[in-house]
């Protein structure tokens, strides 16, 4: 027996002892792997812990690290958001220069002023009397003014439509106006300008004049003036102004004027997490706008109007006390404000803050958006807290475990004590009989299952020994034909190999790797592995790193020769009888794969989306029926939502099952023939349910013209385009208009359904067709956003195509094209 004649030897001077094999079991097991295994874990839960604390600051310093580039990543972005705007108001003051100069420069424009509306006051002013619509003029009288200076005022009348249309254009800006070296005044919107401004205004003596003059622009550029109040009435603000020149002459200023209140919203409508908010500082270190949560910390009280006891005759600026560069309630965040473009400083302002700060290039003011520390790091706070409770918790469950286990254990050793002795002294026999060469043995059959498949593994290893030279031979004829095998897959997969010999060198390039780059298999081989990865970054978006012997799959992005996204995975393979290490590299194109995920993933999330809208209102109201609260009077009204809730569903389960019936049959669905264009959209007018106090449709249209289409659902399109049509506007007629193009090479016919309802924008209308878009999302129209999608879907199906022209605020035209009927036999011929 091999257990059984074992001696157990505490000391090497004591006399031999035997012992019970369960107690040698236990003792052995005990001594060798036991008390091992505990101090081990006791050293591991003590590196555990020290481990957890160290990672546990590393966490806590990282957190906070990326919390603190969020918040310098949000003030970048924000700053970005903020000067497309002054970059659009720059762009816009630059144009009125230009046209100003050719308008004041045409002495017989067609466009003038009536002289009706213009009066002398008192005090030699010439003013405009009354509104027509356009803008007001003031000529101070700082300069007499005499039949010269009246054709000017008349003559700059041409500047209405500029000042009008960039009014309307930028929601910032609260007025546009011209001043002029003479002290001439022409300003929109139009307001009491005798009742405003005070008697002799010399206006170049002013900042919105003089910061543009030859001395303080001396580029002629566009400039940003500081804060100011306003003479004409609009409280504090700041201007966009340019010069207007002729020659070397300067003839005046044009400027678009930003109030301080209008600035404030945009900040305020800044997307700052952690309750933070925004701020902002002119290039001279003025607060230009300071939210009304953010005047406590800096101590100051916004200034959002000018109370105009009397007319103001020179510069008013912000107090001293909003420059804070000069009196910032933080000196170290002063200082560096004014010697950096971006950056982040922790302050004290009423209790601790993150401010961060990025410069706006068009103007030149920062950004500051200030967050209160904790609640930046709260995230950091609650991980250590979560890490320190799961330290503990595996501190207990191992005890518990070790308790258990070693109960176990001993239980254990006691009963393999009983099942073990009697077969391995029967197994021992037949290893020796083995290895003395006797292959051929019978196999017992032991109570423990292992110990009969070990003895049975004994046997079949003798005759396995035997039969092993034998299947050599052929063993070697299968791996040649299996390489021959392998070689041919190699060379017709869709995805590309290379193969790295042990010297590092590029041995083999596969047909599918050459159609990725768009190269020869030659400029490839016999290239060392780093130069390989060097040379295949010139196709990359990206640096490819050499990846190390750890790194086995990676990700690269192919630019050329087109768009690619390949995963890469590397596998080491060892060559048995050279015993030397080669590596074979795989690319597999996943850029498809990639795409259709993110289009499922976006197209799921919407849909999932838009049903739980209706479910909401279902689910709330049935509830609050079923509760008895809701009083009888409104239970009507109830029962009307859950339908139009559950029809609204219902519409957009059914739009969702067509869109993937035509997107999983396309035409195959489609039963497409000739028919009669008026007749078939005659029959949609005539259908049509108009909306109570509205008119029916104006139809336009042409007799014998054919088309060729699924009429069931053309006549669905058209139903569901003029459905639209009446939705979106809440007045005015929808017309049909029949329209024949011969210009894209052959004949089609257009179907335009135009409304006067509420218009959109040109982002808007790039989203039409988007799935579950909708042109008004209060929710008070009804619609489930796949309409269009549909109808784009079925006309592309029927060789047409949608055409959207829209107005915001005007209206809108939907024409839809689909191809004119051809003859069969010119069908045939188009097709071939």
């Amino acid at each position: 027996m091999l257990f059984g004649k074992l001696k157990f030897h505490p000391r090497e001077s004591l006399p031999e002892q035997q012992v019970p094999l369960v107690h040698w079991v236990w003792r052995s097991y005990f001594k060798t792997s036991l008390i091992p295994l505990l101090m081990f874990e006791i050293a591991l839960v003590s590196l555990y812990f020290i481990s957890t604390e160290i990672s546990n600051r590393e966490n806590i310093q990282t957190v906070k690290e990326i919390a603190e580039q969020d918040v310098i990543q949000l003030a970048r972005r924000e700053a970005v958001g903020i000067n497309r705007q002054l970059e659009g108001v720059a762009r816009a003051t630059d144009f009125l220069r230009r046209r100003t100069g050719q308008v004041m420069a045409q002495h017989n424009g067609f466009y003038h002023d009536d002289p009706a509306r213009f009066a002398y006051s008192r005090n030699g002013a010439y003013y405009t009397t009354r509104d027509n619509g356009g803008s007001a003029v003031f000529y101070s009288g700082y300069v007499p003014i005499g039949p010269e200076q009246r054709e000017k005022a008349i003559r700059s009348a041409g500047l209405d439509p500029v000042f009008k249309g960039l009014k309307e254009s930028f929601p910032l800006v609260v007025q546009v106006y011209y001043n002029t070296f003479d002290s001439l005044n022409r300003i929109y919107p139009y307001f009491d300008v005798l009742e405003q401004y005070p008697d002799r205004m010399d206006i170049p003596s002013y900042n919105f004049y003089y910061e543009a003059d030859l001395k303080h622009n001396p580029q002629r550029k566009v400039v940003w003036t500081d804060v100011y109040a306003d003479p004409a009435g609009q409280g504090w603000m700041t201007s966009c102004i340019a010069p207007v020149y002729t020659g070397d002459f300067l003839e005046g200023v044009v400027g678009l004027d930003v109030t301080v209140g209008s600035i404030i919203k945009e900040v305020l409508d800044l997307d700052i997490p952690w309750q933070g908010y925004g701020l902002l500082v002119s290039r001279q270190g003025t607060i230009i706008a300071l939210p009304k949560v953010g005047e406590s910390d800096w101590g100051l009280k916004e200034f959002t109007e000018h109370h105009y006891s009397k007319a103001i005759m020179q510069d008013t600026f912000k107090p001293a006390a909003f420059n804070v560069f000069k009196n910032g309630r933080d000196r170290s965040l002063s200082s560096v404000l004014q010697n950096r473009e971006e950056g982040m400083r922790h302050v004290n302002l009423g209790g601790k803050r993150i401010v961060a700060w990025a410069t706006i290039p068009e103007t030149g003011w920062k950004l500051l958006v200030t967050v209160p520390e904790d609640k930046v790091y709260a995230p950091a706070h609650s991980l250590s807290s979560r890490l320190n409770f799961i330290a503990w918790l595996m501190l207990g469950g191992m005890l518990a475990f070790y308790i258990v286990f070693f109960s176990l254990l001993y239980r254990r050793a006691r009963q393999m004590s009983e099942f073990v002795s009697r077969p391995l002294e029967r197994i021992d026999g037949m290893v020796k009989r083995v290895a003395a060469g006797d292959f051929v043995q019978d196999a017992p059959v032991f109570n423990v299952d292992e110990l009969s498949r070990t003895a049975q593994g004994i046997v079949q290893m003798g005759a396995r020994i035997d039969a092993a030279s034998q299947s050599r031979a052929r063993v070697e004829e299968a791996l040649k034909e299996r390489t021959r095998q392998l070689q041919s897959v190699f060379d017709l997969s869709p995805d590309g190999f290379i193969a790295v010999n042990s010297d590092s060198e590029i041995m083999l390039v596969n047909p599918a790797f050459c159609r990725i780059t768009g190269t020869e298999a030659s400029d490839w081989l016999g290239l060392k592995e780093s130069r390989f990865w060097r040379k295949l970054t010139c196709f990359a978006r990206q640096p490819i790193t050499y990846p190390a012997e750890e790194r086995h799959s990676f990700r690269i992005e192919l630019e050329r020769p087109r768009p690619r996204v390949l995963q890469c995975e590397i596998r080491d393979v060892e060559e048995l009888q050279q015993g030397t290490r080669n590596k074979v590299v795989y690319f597999h194109d996943v850029t498809k794969s990639e795409e259709l995920e993110r289009m499922k993933g976006q197209f799921l999330a919407t849909a999932a989306h838009e049903l739980r809208t209706p479910l909401t209102s279902v689910m709330g109201y049935a509830e609050l029926l079923k509760s008895d609260l809701l009083p009888s009077e409104l239970q009507a009204e109830a029962y009307d939502v859950i339908l139009s809730q559950s029809r609204l569903l219902v519409r957009i389960i059914n739009e969702l099952l067509e869109l993937a019936r035509i997107e999983g049959k396309g035409s195959m669905d489609f039963d497409i023939q000739s028919y009669e264009a008026q007749s078939l959209a005659s029959a949609v007018v005539n259908e049509y349910p108009v909306p109570s106090g509205r008119s029916g449709v104006l139809a336009h249209l042409l007799p014998e013209v054919k088309i060729y289409v699924d009429a069931e659902k053309f006549k669905g399109v058209l139903n569901n385009v003029i459905d639209n049509a009446y939705m979106y506007s809440a007045g005015g007629d929808v017309t049909l208009d029949m329209m024949v193009d011969t210009g894209s090479g052959y004949n089609r016919i257009g179907f335009a359904i135009g409304d006067t309802g509420i218009g959109m924008t040109e982002e808007e209308v790039s989203h039409v067709f988007d799935r579950f878009w909708r042109a008004d999302n209060s929710g008070h129209l009804p619609g489930s956003g796949l309409g269009m999608s549909i109808a784009d879907e079925v006309v592309r199906l029927m060789a047409g195509e949608i055409e959207i022209e829209s107005t915001l605020g005007i209206g809108t035209t939907v024409t839809i094209w689909l191809p004119e009927d051809v003859s069969a036999e010119s069908r045939l011929e188009s097709d071939e």
